[in-house]
């Protein structure tokens, strides 16, 4: 995207490397880790929201602008709804509201960032352009995150390109087949990895699969096993890939505090790494699960 103060790409800045870089005195930037926003980032996606503003921007009398059109109503949202402020204390100063913004942009956690972005992004109003431009950013500069457009629009944790992209197609599949059930499970697997809850995120992401295989089989138990044991009669599973998911259900269900209380244990023993392995590894299942089905239906 071209801003309007020189014409300068914004997104996607020069990807050659630095003369630091290059000689040896910098490391190359590499893929970031999940919980990173570095302030090239921020200040990136600062950017990219300013233009915006900026273009809806009204001028008003004695140097006082006001913001307009479809940002005046995300906004004034944002201050009701996300906010949670009192309606007569919202203004729709250009300043006021760039600035505070701004601090959010650039201070806040990293998870607070993500939620203000993805409330924006939300909104029945946002242009296209701002999810189009913000993606880029997180593509640029290699972010362990990944933008589904949805619908809704949710950031989810992808630890390298190549998992986001599988991930963003699992999702497609699973939403092109109205399969509404798995996608609300798979989209609070996300927030939970984003909140820290590791243990909750594997379990939000075993009933995504859940959903799905008893959609396949009503009649199959409403536990997962029994559900893949169905399909694999029907000849809709191989049975090396259902032994796979056997295993990792199985440690979903022995360990404790994911599918069953803590025992002896002060919290469960899940971290972020089994988190977001099983968010990839189930949304792409149960889309696979559903392709088997369709393709043992077909004539």
């Amino acid at each position: 995207m071209l801003d309007r103060f020189g014409g300068r790409d914004i997104v996607n800045p020069e990807r050659t490397p630095t003369f630091s870089q290059r000689e040896g005195y910098e490391d190359v930037p590499g893929p970031l880790q999940l919980e990173q926003l570095p302030s090239a980032v921020r200040t990136t996606v600062w950017n990219v929201l300013y233009v915006e503003l900026n273009r809806t921007r009204r001028v008003g009398t004695f140097g006082r602008d006001f913001v307009g059109g479809v940002w005046e109503i995300i906004l004034s949202a944002k201050h009701i709804a996300f906010d949670l402020l009192p309606l007569d204390e919202w203004n729709d100063n250009f300043v006021d509201r760039c600035a505070e913004l701004k601090v959010r942009i650039m201070e806040d956690s990293f998870n607070r960032v993500f939620d203000l972005i993805q409330f924006i992004m939300r909104h029945s109003e946002c242009p296209h352009e701002f999810t189009t431009e913000v993606s880029s950013v997180f593509r640029h500069f290699q972010l362990a995150y990944t933008i589904d457009t949805g619908p809704p629009v949710t950031i989810m944790p992808a630890a390298t390109v190549e998992e986001g992209e599988q991930l963003t197609r699992s999702l497609k599949e699973l939403r092109a087949a109205g399969l509404d059930g798995c996608l609300v499970h798979i989209r609070k697997a996300s927030k939970c990895i984003n909140d820290a809850d590791w243990a909750g995120s594997v379990r939000e992401s075993i009933n995504g699969v859940e959903s799905v295989a008893r959609q396949i089989d009503p009649k199959a138990s409403q536990t997962l096993g029994p559900a893949l044991a169905s399909l694999e009669r029907q000849s809709a599973l191989h049975p090396a890939l259902k032994g796979a998911f056997d295993k990792l259900y199985g440690y979903t269900s022995n360990a404790q505090g994911i599918r069953h209380p803590l025992l002896d244990k002060a919290e469960a023993e899940v971290t972020v790494d089994e988190a977001v392995f099983f968010l990839s590894a189930c949304a792409s299942f149960a889309s696979y699960l559903w392709r088997k089905h369709m393709a043992a239906k077909a004539p």
